[in-house]
């Protein structure tokens, strides 16, 4: 039995899920949460290394997680993810030459990054030289070092360190059958920071992070209505965005909803601009599908505005109604819960099998 567990932290809690992975049917085993201090992670960075190594430790102490083979992931401002086209090699080969194949389209120097690549297709120019396009991917070093860092002191050595960007993928793409290869595109919309993913057959083609999540909703109510942190998260999670148009009423509820319908929008059209931009160097193709997951897509109503705003099929994440799950020992009320924050922990958990 080969078990993995994925670890995800996120901007308010860590989130880890358990997946057996040795037999034909993968198989959740496991997936539980630990809140985190306000603050501890900010943007996808870990600001209070001491809180967030409190917060793993407890989350494996409480739920008995195995240590042996454990991926966490990573999303901030400060990685860098661009598709380059270079010389047909093989992999061993454009590991070691990565850096200097990469160094003119990455915004981070090379030499104070981790870098990987994920390998997209094959192509021979006019003149006949094979090349190879890939998706780059540039990491800050002293994130990682924080990553690995914080895992030391919680007592959990990981295995490995991947973009919750290709996780997100691996979970939600990557065990679908279908005919053809559509684009489709993921939104996770965390605490301070939304992902945009567009993949083709399971694998990524394009990563963008937006600096905006599910504190700007909070903080808008907060700031708009005169309430304190607390009362403003509850409403929004009551209340929810308007699916079309904007609210017109003058009560309480109706001004609530249009300050986060407003939030909305700005999000809709950050969004927008990420899947033009790429949809202008991919010819004729169009995104066909967009999936929603994160802590703020169990905002009501925001799919629905989503799909009206953007006119592309729009679905929530649902990644346990494609796994087999285990004793979970969770309620269906509380798997129903988690489907919208646990894709990216199950993708790690699936790192290297999809």
């Amino acid at each position: 039995m080969a078990v993995t567990v994925g670890l995800d932290i996120g901007g308010n809690a860590v989130r880890a899920a358990v997946v057996d992975t040795g037999k034909s049917n993968r198989i959740v085993r496991r997936f539980a949460e630990m809140p985190l201090p306000a603050g501890a992670v900010s943007g996808g960075e870990i600001v209070d290394e001491g809180a967030v190594a409190e917060a793993v430790a407890a989350l494996w102490k409480r739920n008995k997680l195995p240590r042996k083979r454990v991926i966490v992931g990573t999303a901030n401002q400060r990685l860098a993810v661009r598709q380059v086209d270079v010389p047909q090699m093989g992999h061993e080969e454009l590991t070691e030459a990565l850096p200097f194949q990469v160094q003119d389209s990455i915004p981070i120097a090379v030499e104070e990054a981790v870098l990987d690549f994920v390998p997209l297709e094959q192509f021979v120019t006019p003149e006949g030289e094979p090349m190879e396009s890939i998706l780059a991917v540039a990491v800050h070093r002293d994130i990682v070092d924080a990553l690995i860092r914080v895992m030391d002191a919680a007592k959990v050595a990981p295995t490995a360190v991947d973009l919750q960007a290709f996780a997100l993928v691996r979970a939600i793409f990557g065990m679908e059958g279908g005919v053809g290869n559509p684009l489709q595109a993921i939104v996770d919309i965390g605490a301070s920071i939304t992902q945009v993913v567009i993949a083709r057959a399971g694998v990524a083609q394009f990563v963008r992070l937006l600096p905006r999540g599910g504190d700007d909703f909070t903080a808008a109510l907060r700031d708009g209505l005169n309430l304190d942190a607390e009362s403003a998260e509850e409403l929004k999670r009551t209340v929810g965005v308007e699916p079309m148009g904007m609210p017109g009423d003058d009560d309480d509820v109706s001004k609530a909803r249009r300050i986060l319908t407003e939030q909305a929008d700005a999000l809709i059209e950050e969004l927008r601009g990420s899947v033009n931009y790429f949809e202008a160097s991919a010819g004729e193709e169009r995104v066909e599908r967009l999936v929603v997951a994160g802590n703020a897509a169990r905002l009501p109503h925001l799919a629905n505005r989503f799909g009206r705003s953007l006119g592309v099929a729009v679905e929530p994440a649902r990644v346990l109604d494609m796994l087999e799950v285990g004793k979970i020992e969770m309620s269906d009320d509380e798997i129903l819960d988690a489907q919208p924050v646990i894709p990216t922990a199950v993708g790690l958990a699936l790192w290297g099998e999809v």
